[in-house]
């Protein structure tokens, strides 16, 4: 009889251990097999799937995926691994060539990823660089805004950001002007550009001005 209590006991406890969150009624292990799925359309579900799970023990998954050939599941992958952050650091190798892939959304993805990573990706800042000079609007200011992510490790990013504060479109010139800010004292070279911006009629060019002085001159 105390056997069996025990023995129930038991089972009650497993019972109430936690249980592995789903996404559309799979779990993140069902959703790693349908990443190597044939059907393309499989795959992209699968990976949008591990980015909505937050799936961290994904990543080797997802940085396979990256070098699918086919370019929605490439953006999938890199967004589910932007969603995870800085546990995808692994992913950072196979995330630097997407920057130059053909698909404009898999560039921006692999852009956003590598700057949720944060300071580990800080070997991505050269190509992050170059990526500033991307034909797409958003691809730029992404860029910009990864290199920001990187904070002090993107000090050698300071002279393009400022180069960057001079881009015809607006959402790429706020994005630089944020990075600077997130880099802090590391980018006071960028001072006389910011101080000239601060009095652009812009006024979302002024409060990110505004900003940024105050992060790069508050933290001495």
């Amino acid at each position: 009889m105390r056997a069996l209590t025990a023995l129930s006991l038991a089972l009650f406890l497993m019972g109430c251990g936690k249980k592995e969150p789903l996404h559309q009624g799979k779990s993140a292990s069902q959703w790693r097999q349908a990443l190597r799925d044939p059907d393309a359309q499989v795959r992209r579900e699968a990976a949008g799937a591990l980015g909505a799970l937050k799936a961290a023990d994904a990543v080797p998954d997802l940085t396979a995926a990256l070098k699918d050939g086919d370019a929605a599941v490439r953006a999938r992958a890199a967004e589910a691994l932007w969603s995870i952050g800085p546990a995808a650091r692994e992913a950072v190798p196979a995330l630097i060539p997407l920057l130059k892939d053909a698909s404009a959304g898999v560039r921006l993805n692999a852009a956003g990823a590598l700057g949720q990573i944060g300071s580990d990706a800080a070997a991505a800042a050269p190509d992050l660089r170059k990526t500033l000079k991307d034909r797409d609007v958003y691809v730029r200011a992404q860029a910009a805004t990864a290199l920001g992510r990187l904070g002090p490790a993107a000090r050698e990013s300071v002279p393009a950001l400022i180069e960057a504060m001079r881009d015809p479109e607006k959402p790429v010139r706020i994005a630089a002007i944020y990075a600077l800010a997130e880099i802090g004292p590391e980018a006071r070279p960028a001072l006389p550009a910011l101080k000239a911006a601060s009095k652009e009629k812009d006024g979302d060019i002024r409060v990110a001005t505004l900003y940024a002085l105050n992060q790069i001159e508050g933290q001495k």
